[in-house]
């Protein structure tokens, strides 16, 4: 007689048998701890030893179920790490010249574009929240830098922002959630120190007012962007607390825009935009269920940690903005 070695699984407390790759019950993988490490090791490998991170992609194949959907992506890892071409998501950045002439002619662009279309704002408050704008993608740049994940230099395009195109994927929710909120808290912290030299500054190349308005738009900036929706920050960072949140974020800017459709005002396209591109993410993940895979599964204090400093920051930028809007608005002339 065979004994059977069964264990707990961490999830849902079912049983698990010592050869389950996954628990039977919820589908989380059994060996977990042990894929993100070598996750985390293999992405950390990509950018320099393309051949040592798929040997390590390879280590991780065993303890995957041959059915899953992240086998069949770890396998399309190793076959685009050991050719002779990297998959475009392995492609390497852009050289320093290059990336350079993308930011700041992109940036030059918007800072005409809006200074022509804003006619109440000046060159100098464009300008300064272009650079603001900067400053915010400059700390999604630095948590990138931090994993060793590639990306696209940041390109400005009015009325929308600014774009990063990731090359290489995350390797798990924490990491997005991290890249995202570096965003937002490097963004958040530019808006703050214009909001400072506004009260003890007084050059002649920017007034108080105009270093007031920077502020106002850099605290709206960056509050838009904690909106619990892929693909904005907020969007990115909540996928470490619970992808249920997207839900409040979808309702949210739905009754945004019901609200300006009652107001006989016309629809925000913008917000139609980030509904439509949010869309496939949030229906593949929620309907996938318990069935998401390790993507999600990062430890809980992972997740509460994010979920402070998600609140945290919220907080500041809403009392912030609130500040600006009831007190300075009339100054800053917006």
């Amino acid at each position: 007689m065979t004994d059977v070695m069964l264990s707990t699984c961490n999830r849902c407390g079912g049983s698990i048998d010592a050869s389950d790759l996954a628990c039977p019950a919820c589908g989380l993988f059994t060996r977990l701890p042990e894929l993100n490490r070598l996750r985390r090791e293999a992405m950390q490998l990509e950018s320099t030893d393309p051949q040592g991170a798929a040997l390590v992609w390879e280590q991780a194949l065993p303890l995957l179920p041959t059915n899953s959907r992240e086998c069949a992506e770890v396998e399309r890892r190793i076959e685009a790490l050991a050719g002779s071409d990297l998959a475009d998501d392995l492609q390497p950045n852009d050289p320093l010249g290059t990336a350079i002439f993308k930011t700041v002619g992109s940036m030059i662009v918007s800072v005409i574009v809006y200074t022509w279309a804003f006619k109440e704002m000046s060159w100098v408050v464009s300008a300064g929240f272009v650079i603001l704008m900067l400053v915010h993608e400059l700390g999604h740049v630095a948590a990138l830098r931090w994993y060793n994940l590639r990306a696209s230099p940041p390109v400005f395009i009015p009325f929308m922002g600014a774009i990063i195109n990731l090359r290489q994927s995350p390797p798990d929710a924490k990491v997005e959630a991290v890249v995202g909120i570096g965003g937002p808290i490097a963004g958040t912290i530019g808006a703050l120190v214009c909001y400072g030299l506004a009260w003890h500054t007084n050059w002649s190349i920017v007034t108080p007012s105009e270093l007031f308005a920077i502020a106002y738009l850099g605290f709206l900036l960056n509050l838009f962007n904690l909106l619990p929706v892929p693909p904005l920050d907020g969007g990115r960072i909540t996928a470490a607390i619970s992808p249920w949140i997207w839900m409040l974020g979808v309702a949210g800017l739905i009754g945004l825009l019901v609200r300006d459709v009652l107001a006989h005002r016309p629809v925000n396209m913008i917000l139609l935009l980030v509904i439509i591109f949010a869309f496939p993410r949030i229906v593949s993940t929620l309907k996938a269920g318990r069935q998401r895979g390790a993507y999600y599964d990062i430890s809980r204090t992972a997740s509460r940690v994010i979920a402070l400093l998600y609140l945290c920051l919220g907080i500041v930028l809403i009392f912030m903005y609130a500040i600006m809007s009831f007190e300075w608005r009339g100054q800053v002339g917006i």
